[in-house]
């Protein structure tokens, strides 16, 4: 199947082809023509199967082609929230939307905090179609009634077991009863735990499924391999492995904020060029830092691994690692530290950065 069998219109196949996609993933062909549809949506997808625009594509299809086609905004409220976990992933939707909607006079804005309230406030002023949002931030909108959600059309809540990890549950349900009675939702999800499906259960009305891997199973396109070493030894394997495998784009996890920037150091000192990304980070830090991987200006962006998002226990690192979430065209190399037995790394989350339609 390729893009151009989906239906959707050609000013958005025209974006979506000049970033050199032709063909949809599994996630994208069976969720877009759901969206397009106009029908509700419980999708379990992992990180890397191109699902972001999943739902950006038919979402922009539906602006430009439902009763508003002229696009001229009667009102300045925006008609679609994305309601995503974090600032990057904000920032990373958003800019979807305007790579894929670049040929539409659709307006979007990424709301997040971190940052000046003001300028978003200003573009609210103006008037958007699309509210990419972080709970938090939309809510201080809210609460300053600098955003209305009354005129909502679609609602899309992204990456929702880590929405409830992280302790947004009452955040989302308060921003949910703010929004339209009638509307479409759209709900992703890694895992569909208990609580994830009695959050869908009072969101969805008889929702399309669509379900196109195991759980926490890695794309076909990853290769994985283990180096054992000790722990004295890390750090100079990581700087031969640079040197000698002619890496140029590479994420690298340490244990902590601390460790991340320790380590963004040593590869520095080693000619690498680095850079760390974390909480601790001004959010102006941790965007340059992002920009400039994707740019190529980096070779290694170093993070520390944050105890959510994926279930996994391990004895012993070097046969441990089988069910993280995974990255499609990559290759994933770990260096991993024996520990003593019984010891159990509960939770972690790998950090955002796909290569494939998202």
């Amino acid at each position: 199947m390729q893009f151009t069998e989906l239906g959707l219109q050609a000013d958005i196949l025209r974006a979506v082809s000049e970033q050199g996609y032709t063909t949809p993933t599994p996630i994208q062909q069976k969720a877009i023509p759901a969206v397009m549809t106009g029908r509700d949506l419980m999708a379990s997808a992992q990180t890397g199967t191109g699902k972001t625009a999943g739902f950006t594509l038919p979402i922009l299809h539906r602006l430009a082609s439902g009763s508003h086609s002229h696009l001229a905004r009667v009102t300045k409220k925006p008609r679609v929230l994305v309601l995503v976990p974090t600032r990057e992933l904000a920032i990373q939707v958003e800019e979807s939307v305007r790579t894929y909607g670049k040929h539409l006079p659709i307006a979007s804005l990424a709301v997040f905090g971190g940052v000046g309230i003001n300028p978003q406030i200003a573009n609210l002023r103006r008037g958007v179609d699309i509210v990419v949002a972080t709970p938090g931030r939309l809510l201080d909108h809210i609460q300053q009634r600098t955003v209305d959600l009354s005129a909502i059309e679609i609602f899309v809540l992204d990456e929702a077991d880590r929405m409830l990890d992280m302790g947004f549950i009452r955040d989302i349900r308060k921003v949910i009863a703010l929004l339209p009675k009638q509307r479409q939702n759209l709900m992703f999800s890694a895992t569909f735990s208990p609580d994830i499906r009695e959050l869908a259960s009072g969101l969805l009305h008889n929702p399309v499924s669509v379900d196109v891997a195991a759980r926490n199973t890695a794309a076909e396109t990853v290769t994985q391999r283990v180096i054992e070493t000790n722990r004295e030894q890390k750090k100079d394997l990581l700087c031969h492995l640079f040197a000698t495998r002619g890496w140029h784009q590479v994420l690298v996890f340490a244990r902590t904020k601390h460790g991340a920037d320790a380590l963004s150091k040593t590869l520095e000192k080693s000619g690498i060029k680095s850079a760390a990304i974390h909480g601790n980070k001004s959010q102006g830090a941790r965007t340059r830092a992002l920009t400039d991987f994707k740019e190529g200006k980096l070779v290694a962006l170093v993070a520390p691994i944050s105890l959510r998002a994926v279930s996994i226990s391990i004895r012993y690192l070097t046969s441990s690692i089988m069910n993280c979430r995974m990255f499609r065209k990559t290759t994933c190399t770990a260096l991993a530290v024996p520990v003593a037995p019984g010891w159990k790394v509960r939770r972690f989350r790998w950090f955002r950065m796909t290569s494939v339609l998202s």
